[in-house]
């Protein structure tokens, strides 16, 4: 049990540290819907990222992988297609935002497969597009090759000119004609066109109808809205329509709200025809009375207008003249009661306002009135008390419900006001002075009464008249002067690295030296923050206290944001008020900060600044005194470059030519770029075989005049690249000489001292290039042989996708030194291959050399026969290989175990076959392991025939029990024997066979079973023939009386004379020979036999040999 569990172990250990590897690679493209790779594309255009999946390593079930976009607006599908190699598409590719993910279910070795990622770019979004692919083993498994596991790629969105038209026509009345009376309809058409070149959508559109001109109001009910017509497009589905399909228009009322995206086709359109009912409303509040002008709005709402296209379009339409409304007067009057005098006497008299409204009438109207402070000079007020004290006419003071603001004013509800009637107010009031005037001027104290109709079917005859005050002249004040400022605390900021006024500076680290001062006579509680004060961010390096005077010290804790990307609003570092800072009098504190900032991308220099706050304190930690500074600093402009690599062909076999592709765009919402460093850096087993060579795409570029190549790394400058050009670097090269993934990295920075990078992430692009080659694997059969066995290691060679013709293949596979070859290698599956054999018997190194197959050859394979001697379980792998050349050995796999023999033989022995009955005999019992295994609990049977009675035992090792017949030897180990000697004796005669069984508990089976048993067999015998016998009747011996003859009742006895010649046989003798012959001359006398030595011979008949002897006749 305990070597079974070292096999377990043992393989479990393989199993971590060897199989669980795999080599998967990914890379992604842009293209679009035809298949053609991009660099750039529109804003809403429709393009493709197709993404391609390789394994060159182990194979791999449910690796995962996934995309990210940084711009797109929708992912509108993602599908597996173009499996190679046995690859198993996702089960389900899922798609959340602006990503995508999934599950490869089963990747072998030397498979990939593409998923094509349909996407919808942002109707908005500009510049760089960055799209990052990664795949990853499952936990467990290693990928060994993790450069390959990522690719990135950007493209440029660009921008196309967005121009969207409305027109109106009025259908009913015809020619735009006016209602001939209230209850009829009118009819319009809208038609929004995309004048655009491009397709592009829409946010909403909306359809109001509205009152034009306030000449009263109409009954509008929408009565119908259809799509009548389309092109180049389909109908939207008008789902938007108010619930509210009748209204009684006095401004505008929207009755559709598409609130929902449309697209449009280039040059697409769609007509709507709406049809409203038009009724007689309220009555016209225009003096003179004018004819009612309605007219139909629609509304677009787009994501961009850079064409400055009108976004509303309004026809009108001439109603019917409105009832013109009656009318009613309404006035004011406000008098001060109290006091009499015109100035005040102190500013605390209390000041008394009657205020009377009155409906002059001829009519009853729903009004409302209030009074209101209109003192001057910053005056305020405090409304003491507000009553009604009298009406006239049919009004009562619980008519009215009045609400009011104690510092401002007072105001009633709306109610109804009947004709000829009025209502007085009374109010108190004491006026609250300014802080100061200018000369001490004397404010004058004023309140304002305003009545007011709120009625739709009536209007004021005379707003002239509506409103009315009185006032009180003031006390004079205390004049304003100007109070010169003596700070008691200062804060200085200065910036230190760079050096001030040599700007616009490059993105990164700006240095800056802060001193605090308290510069009052007593000491002062500090409070201070620092705030980042621009947009873009900017992320704080260090802050460092340097230096003190006037007995100030550092403080304790700066409250430092260290490492934080910083957007306006947040703080970089500040002393709290409850860290309990306490500055010296006319003292100081100096500080050294550095900033790394990147500002928002401009194509204009774009100052970075931060807020310095310094509070002083009282003891309630109120704020007594600030000071503040702050340092603009400018910044360079900044460029969007963008950068996308790929290979002309995404796969390719071994030795290929290709090219490896950059793009470069600035992007269009760059400034030009100046200087723009290029590298890119191939796998070391790419070889370039020739110049870069470099072209302009789009726009206006200076390309790269000259590459510096150190190997692999390629090196230039491009010295200007204008907003929105593009140029294209190709790199031509070999693929590699053997299979697997191989990644390239290009990367485009600008001048970081003249410009910034406004999406640094797009400036790099990796990818790699799935190069296939031959596979190859390996496998023992049988799998588990025993020492000394043999089995066959086979060797199959698949070649890659597209079954090209393969060359120069070689390999050398070191066997475990305790497996060695036992035959000479030969071909299984040939295939027209030719090769040569590494094979030599009894060393342990099987390989081929030159291996050469013409195109179309799937695979072939050869085989070679080895053994061992040695225990144990050995793994073959890729680890094995050396010496290669075109093979890809990553997923050779194989076990051979080989098991120790296990082989127990047991002899049995017995000193007497034949022995008396009652005599002792002794067997002996030898057991010996001639395996290679040990025997664990080697147990012996040894179970005595009946007839036998066991007197002693004696064991070489071990015990014996006699009353079970069970030897419990134990364990043996190879090579060794016990022995076993049992004494016993017989009570009856009789052939007894002793049998004994040998077996072990040991798992592996015993080899040669027909070894495990073994006999011996005595014959304890109480036959007694004697010496001779007298016939003479005389009643004493007179006949041949053999002792336990009758125990064989199917023996033979033959008498012979001493010529040979038998006188008596006889079958089944009973004792009954009285010497009378029964054969020969004489044995029809009747006479005796002579007196005289005969010879006897009694076969038994049991398969024991015949017994002879002699006995003599005597008268």
């Amino acid at each position: 049990m305990k070597y079974l569990l070292t096999i377990v172990i043992f393989v479990f250990s393989w199993t971590s540290l060897y199989s669980q590897t795999t080599d998967l690679a990914i890379t992604v493209e842009a293209q679009d819907l035809t298949g053609s790779s991009i660099s750039q594309a529109h804003f809403y255009e429709r393009y493709t990222y197709l993404i391609t999946i390789s394994n060159t390593g182990a194979p791999v079930a449910n690796a995962d992988f996934n995309l990210s976009l940084s711009s797109v607006n929708n992912i509108e599908s993602a599908v597996a297609q173009n499996n190679l190699g046995g690859a198993i598409s996702p089960a389900s590719i899922n798609i959340t935002g602006n990503s995508i993910d999934g599950i490869l279910p089963n990747m072998p070795n030397s498979s990939s497969l593409k998923i094509l990622v349909t996407v919808r770019a942002s109707p908005i979004f500009l510049g760089g597009a960055t799209a990052t692919v990664m795949v990853n083993p499952p936990s467990g498994t290693t990928d060994t090759n993790p450069l390959t596991n990522t690719s990135v790629i950007s493209i440029i969105m660009t921008e196309r000119p967005i121009d969207f038209q409305i027109t109106q026509t009025q259908i009913i009345p015809v020619s735009n004609g006016a209602l001939a009376s209230w209850g009829d309809s009118v009819t319009y058409e809208m038609t929004i066109l995309n004048n655009s070149g491009i397709e592009y959508p829409l946010q909403n559109f909306l359809i109001a109808i509205q009152n034009i001109n306030g000449a009263g109001s109409a009954i509008v009910t929408l009565e119908n809205l259809t799509c009548v017509g389309s092109n180049g497009m389909n109908c939207p589905t008008l789902s938007g329509i108010n619930p509210t399909t009748s209204v009684n228009l006095t401004n505008q009322f929207e009755f559709y709200n598409h609130n929902q995206e449309v697209v449009f086709a280039a040059g697409a359109s769609f007509t709507l025809r709406v049809t409203y009912k038009v009724e007689e409303g309220d009555c016209s509040r225009l003096t003179p009375n004018q004819p009612l002008k309605i007219g139909n709005r629609v509304s677009i709402q787009s994501y961009v207008n850079n064409t400055g296209f009108s976004t509303n379009n309004l026809i009108q339409t001439d109603a019917l003249l409105n009832t013109a409304c009656p009318c009613t007067d309404l006035t004011s009057q406000v008098t001060k009661v109290s006091p009499t005098a015109g100035t005040l006497s102190a500013w605390t008299d209390i000041v008394t306002f009657d205020f009377t409204f009155t409906n002059n009438g001829p009519l009853d109207i729903i009004g409302g009135a209030y009074l209101i402070n209109t003192s001057t000079l910053n005056t305020g007020i405090e409304i003491l008390s507000t009553n009604c004290i009298s009406t006239t006419g049919s009004i009562n003071c619980t008519d009215i419900n009045i609400v009011t603001t104690p510092d401002f004013r007072w105001l009633t509800d709306n109610f109804t006001f009947p004709a000829n009637s009025s209502v007085t107010v009374r109010t108190t009031v004491r006026f609250i002075p300014p802080e100061c005037t200018a000369g001490g001027v004397a404010p004058i104290c004023s309140m304002r009464g305003i009545v007011f109709e709120n009625d739709n079917a009536l209007i004021d005859c005379d707003l002239s008249n509506d409103f009315d005050g009185d006032s009180i002249l003031g006390l004079p004040i205390t004049p304003c002067v100007d109070i010169p400022n003596n700070p008691i605390i200062e804060i200085v900021e200065t910036q230190t690295n760079p050096a001030p006024g040599a700007g616009p500076y490059p993105y990164g680290n700006v240095t800056y030296e802060i001193i605090m001062s308290n510069v009052d006579t007593v000491a002062h509680h500090i409070k201070f923050k620092d705030t980042q004060f621009s947009q873009g961010t900017g992320i704080l390096q260090s802050i460092i206290c340097t230096n003190t005077t006037g007995g100030a010290v550092c403080p304790s804790s700066l409250n430092e944001n260290i490492g934080v990307a910083n957007s306006q609003g947040d703080t970089f570092w500040e002393i709290l008020d409850t860290d309990g800072y306490i500055m010296p009098a006319n003292s100081s504190v100096t500080y050294e900060k550095t900033i790394d900032w990147t500002p928002i991308c401009s194509v204009l220099s774009t100052n970075v600044q931060d807020n310095l706050e310094m509070s002083a304190l009282d003891s309630s930690l109120s704020v007594i005194a600030t000071a503040s500074a702050g340092v603009a600093t400018p910044m360079v402009p900044c460029v969007d470059l963008v950068v996308q690599t790929y290979p002309s062909i995404t796969s390719a076999p071994i030795n290929t030519p290709l090219d490896w592709i950059i793009d470069i765009t600035n992007s269009n919402i760059s400034t030009d770029a100046n200087n723009i460093d290029f590298t890119d850096l191939l796998h070391p087993n790419f070889i370039i075989t020739g110049t870069p060579t470099c072209t302009l795409i789009t726009g206006t570029a200076t390309c790269i005049p000259t590459f510096n190549v150190s190997g692999n790394l390629i090196e230039g400058i491009i010295p200007y690249m204008e907003s929105g050009s593009t140029i294209q670097v190709r790199i031509p090269v070999t693929s590699p000489s053997y299979g697997g993934s191989f990644e390239n990295r290009a990367e485009a920075q600008p001048d970081f001292t003249q410009q910034g990078e406004n999406t640094p992430d797009s400036n790099i692009s990796t990818s790699s290039l799935f190069v296939l080659t031959s596979q190859t694997s390996k496998s023992f059969d049988p799998a588990v042989i025993t020492t000394g066995e043999t089995s066959i290691l086979t060797f199959t060679l698949t070649n890659s996708v597209g079954l090209p013709a393969q060359e120069n293949i070689s390999f050398i596979d070191n066997l475990s030194p305790e497996i060695t070859l036992s035959g000479n290698a030969y071909w299984v599956e040939q295939n027209n291959a030719t090769a040569n054999f590494i094979d030599t018997i009894g060393t342990s190194l099987i390989g081929i050399q030159n291996l050469s197959f013409p195109a179309g050859t799937q695979q072939v394979s050869f085989a070679v026969e080895v053994t061992s001697e040695e225990i144990g379980f050995y793994t073959n792998s890729f680890l094995n290989f050396t010496a290669l050349n075109n093979i890809d050995v990553s997923t050779a796999f194989a076990t051979l175990e080989v098991l120790p023999v296990l082989d127990l033989s047991v002899t049995k022995t017995v000193d007497n076959n034949n022995p008396d009955v009652n005599s002792i005999v002794t067997f002996t019992i030898l057991v010996e392991n001639i395996g290679s295994a040990i025997a664990t609990d080697v147990t012996v049977e040894e179970f005595l025939p009946s007839g036998y009675n066991y007197i002693s035992h004696v064991t070489s090792t071990g015990s014996f029990d006699n009353s079970t017949g069970l030897w419990s030897v134990g364990d043996m180990v190879a090579g060794s024997t016990a022995t076993l000697q049992i004494t016993v004796d017989f009570n009856i005669p009789g052939d007894f066979i002793n049998v004994v069984n040998v077996y072990s508990s040991n798992l592996l089976p015993d080899i040669n079973l027909d070894n495990n048993t073994a006999i011996a067999i005595t014959r304890p015998d109480c036959l007694k023939i004697p010496e001779g016998f007298s016939p003479n009747n005389d009643g004493i011996n007179d006949t041949l009386v053999i002792e336990c003859i009758e125990l064989y009742p199917d023996s033979k006895l033959k008498i012979f004379n001493r010529y040979g010649s038998i006188v008596y046989e006889n079958t089944g003798y009973q004792n009954d020979w009285n010497g009378i012959p029964n054969s020969g001359l004489l044995h029809n006398s009747g006479n005796l036999l002579p007196v005289g030595t005969y010879f006897w011979q009694l076969d038994l008949n049991d398969g024991s040999e015949a017994r002879v002897g002699w006995i003599y006749i005597n008268h």
